[in-house]
């Protein structure tokens, strides 16, 4: 028999998860934007340090997703990354 998860009230870790999920999109914007003004060494160590925050980011995602059932956070994150994934090649390949 499988047990059923309910909430009782709000759902602080949930709210924290979105938060995180907004803090990634506005990394990326931000990334975005200055990346053509970054010095190679910086832009490097911020490459690898959104690389690491969405990893850490997807790795909760999926704890989170299969234990509240809460798929549709997967499809922000996984956007995310693959827009780090194109900045971080952007500025590797043809910078």
């Amino acid at each position: 028999m499988v047990a059923t998860f309910h909430r009782r009230g709000p759902d602080r870790l949930q709210k924290f998860f979105l938060y995180l999920i907004l803090t990634d999109w506005l990394l990326l914007i931000i990334t975005a934007i200055k990346m053509e003004s970054l010095s190679f060494f910086y832009g490097s160590v911020i490459a690898i340090m959104l690389f690491v925050y969405n990893l850490f980011l997807a790795h909760l995602c999926r704890v989170r997703a299969r234990r509240a059932e809460d798929t549709y956070l997967i499809y922000p994150v996984v956007l995310g990354a693959f827009i780090s994934f194109l900045l971080v090649s952007y500025f590797f390949i043809l910078s």
